[in-house]
């Protein structure tokens, strides 16, 4: 096996590559809570989608700048703090496709687990960006026009030296681990469905009936939480294991909500993004902007939110904890998982028990004046905003909000409530921990699609991930340009 720097110098072709040092100004305390109570028999910090382009240094931005690997860096140091046996990373470690990437990865790694020291085990496996980055906006042949130069600068073009280098092992299409004998089976991408299949299938007489064993891949398993497509082969054969643990990523979608953990056949469990999260489409401000539905709110800004988990293993249960790695603060609830055969999180049992979220008792809608704006195809428009208290969960393990309904309503003189349109949007800070949550939120509406000659009402309820919708809060006699709209 090639030393690390060594080949790392070896794969660049010889060349001297000057890499910034990256001085961490936060040091993190081991992870308080259930996690670290007496008895733990495995630990492994989990992050997935870290997306890197550079290994920045200290002063670099990240939130706002390219994709560096600062707060991968400050992941990996909590992680050490709290003495993790493995670090699991399902997919996309590297933006663009390039090998570069990689290695800044693999060099993220070393700064804070130098070669010789004492460090986890790396369960680390590859997903669409790191295969097929390249192509994403034409970015790889914009870096190397010639096809030859491009060849020798994308990962999966030089799987196994690209792999060596950055992490000192070899690539494996399937990756097969022990820790502390517990079994974790990994798929890189695009490996995941067929290759994955037979290799499970192969091992099968192998793998623990009596305790949990590991697979992750970087989508969604189908069927599970969220439909990724494809065959449904690996879903199948981990549905005769009631101990199999799923860990996947590619979604981006936010670990706050409650329906990023799944039980059926076996457990799946959304481990994030540690780069940013994508809210669900079809709301107001969501989807992409070229989606002529939706014009009157920006996009929710959503990367500035870095989420990972943190599992440990007890003999009786599984507790996973949901961490938010700029604020430094849990995203939720730790997610306890029984190993008694139980299935507390059930999505059915569970949509079903969840109470709805609720207002303040005093939580009235207030509707500004008008003023200038623009739409998200930056045409003018004349907005108007609503804006109402933050409505709260009805219960911790319920989950929070998770967006809003507006719905404004025609009176004719108090006699009938008709509706007139119906908006919904993304609660603002529903990816951030519950404290920063704003107290205020705001549903803008383009004032020229309200009607005047009638009297409004406007209705807004809140919902959970299940959908579950709270009861009202009502603003009647709607104030536009200054006028009271009466019949």
């Amino acid at each position: 096996m090639f030393t690390t720097r060594a080949t790392r110098r070896e794969f660049l072709g010889g060349g001297s590559l000057a890499l910034l040092s990256f001085i961490c100004n936060r040091a993190y305390p081991a992870i308080p809570g259930s996690c670290d109570g007496p008895g733990a028999r495995l630990k492994v910090g989990v992050v997935s989608d870290i997306h890197i382009s550079v290994l920045g240094d200290a002063a670099a931005g990240e939130l706002n700048g390219p994709p560096n690997a600062k707060t991968f860096i400050h992941a990996l140091e909590r992680f050490r703090d709290a003495k993790v046996d493995a670090v699991l990373i399902s997919g996309d470690l590297a933006n663009d496709g390039f090998t570069e990437q990689l290695l800044a990865v693999g060099d993220a790694w070393r700064q804070v687990f130098p070669d010789g020291a004492p460090a986890p085990v790396k369960l680390i496996i590859g997903g669409n960006h790191d295969w097929e980055g390249w192509k994403y906006g034409r970015k790889g042949v914009q870096r190397f026009p010639d096809e030859a130069e491009l060849k020798r600068n994308i990962i999966c073009e030089n799987l196994d030296a690209a792999w060596r280098a950055a992490f000192g092992e070899p690539f494996e299409k399937i990756v097969d681990k022990e820790v502390k004998g517990y079994r974790f089976i990994g798929a890189h991408w695009p490996f995941h469905d067929r290759e994955a299949a037979e290799y499970l299938k192969s091992v099968k007489s192998t793998l623990p009936r009596d305790k949990p064993f590991f697979y992750f891949q970087h989508p969604p398993l189908p069927g599970t939480m969220k439909d990724s497509g494809g065959r449904k082969a690996v879903t199948k054969f981990l549905s005769s294991f009631p101990n199999a643990v799923a860990i996947t990523g590619h979604t981006h979608g936010s670990i706050t909500n409650e329906r990023s953990i799944w039980q059926g056949g076996f457990t799946a469990i959304n481990a994030g993004s540690l780069r940013y999260t994508c809210p669900p489409n079809g709301r107001e401000n969501s989807g992409p902007k070229r989606n002529s539905w939706f014009k009157q709110m920006e996009t929710i800004s959503t990367h500035d939110c870095r989420q990972g988990l943190m599992m440990t293993v007890y003999g009786d249960r599984i507790v996973v904890a949901r961490h938010e790695h700029v604020s430094n603060l849990p995203l939720g609830p730790d997610w306890v998982i029984p190993l008694d055969g139980s299935r507390p999180f059930d999505l059915r049992s569970r949509a079903a028990a969840a109470h709805a979220p609720c207002f303040p008792p005093d939580a009235k809608p207030v509707l500004s004046e008008p003023s200038e704006g623009k739409r998200r195809d930056g045409a003018k428009s004349i907005k108007v905003a609503l804006r109402f208290p933050q409505a709260m969960p009805s219960d911790s393990t319920h989950g929070r909000v998770l967006d809003y309904r507006v719905e404004v309503k025609i009176t004719q003189g108090g006699l009938v409530d008709e509706t007139y349109m119906v908006r919904r949007f993304m609660a603002e800070g529903f990816n951030k921990p519950e404290g920063l949550m704003p107290a205020e939120m705001e549903c803008l509406l383009d004032a020229d699609t309200i009607p005047h000659e009638c009297p409004l009402k406007f209705e807004v309820r809140a919902a959970d991930c299940y959908g579950n919708l709270s009861e009202p809060i009502v603003l009647d006699d709607a104030k536009l340009k200054g006028i009271v709209v009466k019949w």
